[in-house]
């Protein structure tokens, strides 16, 4: 029997998910009731459980367990990163025909400099703008840079402005890049960043990135760092930090 565990119970589901190292922040922020929705096998003594937050789900406790396929079934999985071989096997039983991978690669945030970040997130072509993102800015992100990511993981843009971070650069009126907390948790945060096409390689994403990165660290938050393209490994080497293991998601489209 599949059960949803409400935000003021999901500390019962923190053991199962002790030992899961990725999508750290999405899980936490689930946990720790902020965002998404939690199920597990029993209210009591649950052995798996299950936590989907905007399109990511993550899957914690034994794969073995006699509800494991309830849970997958719950609600449509669009993408989850297996955090061990038996849970791979189980999602490759139960979802092989419509399985791809994404790759990640994780960044260490140790070395940063708020020196060396400070100086690129005030090295703005002229024209550019880099602001605070406000409840202006925050209702036109989506249309103006044609990403629906930067808010994924809040309820509202009331809600992401009181627990979120975000950072952006106008010119002559319009977002031209944009850098964001995807997710939130009380520790952490993930990064979200888009520069629209006609404006890169102006430094744009390294300045607003940056600036992210700055208030995180002067806030004791850690900005997270996750790239799934060259480029984004690139830039994460710019700002300082520290490239580390590769991992992969899995993708699910079933018909």
């Amino acid at each position: 029997m599949v059960v949803e565990v409400e935000p003021g119970g999901r500390h019962s589901l923190i053991p199962l998910f002790a030992n899961c190292r990725h999508d750290r922040v999405l899980i936490d922020s689930v946990l720790e009731g902020h965002f998404g929705r939690a199920y597990a096998d029993s209210a009591d003594g649950p052995a798996v459980a299950r936590l989907d937050s905007g399109a990511f789900t993550m899957l914690g406790g034994n794969p073995r367990a006699a509800g494991v396929r309830d849970l997958l079934r719950v609600a449509s999985v669009h993408y989850v990163t297996p955090q061990t071989a038996e849970w791979r096997a189980t999602l490759e039983g139960e979802f092989g025909p419509w399985l791809s991978t994404l790759p990640f690669v994780e960044f260490s945030a140790a070395a940063l400099d708020r020196a060396h970040l400070l100086a690129f997130s005030r090295a703005l072509p002229a024209g550019f703008e880099l602001r605070c993102v406000d409840q202006a800015l925050a209702e036109r992100l989506p249309a103006d840079l044609g990403n629906d990511g930067f808010l994924e993981c809040f309820h509202s843009i009331a809600d992401f402005l009181k627990r979120g971070i975000g950072y952006c650069v106008v010119c002559q009126g319009r977002i031209v890049s944009a850098a964001t907390s995807m997710a939130r948790s009380l520790w952490a945060i993930d990064i979200e960043i888009e520069t629209a096409p006609g404006y890169r390689r102006r430094g744009l994403a390294t300045a607003v990135g940056a600036r992210l990165v700055v208030q995180c660290l002067e806030w004791g938050i850690k900005p997270c760092w996750l790239a799934a393209n060259a480029a984004s490994e690139g830039l994460a080497r710019k700002l300082g930090y520290v490239r580390g293991s590769r991992y992969e998601t899995l993708a699910i489209d079933e018909p």
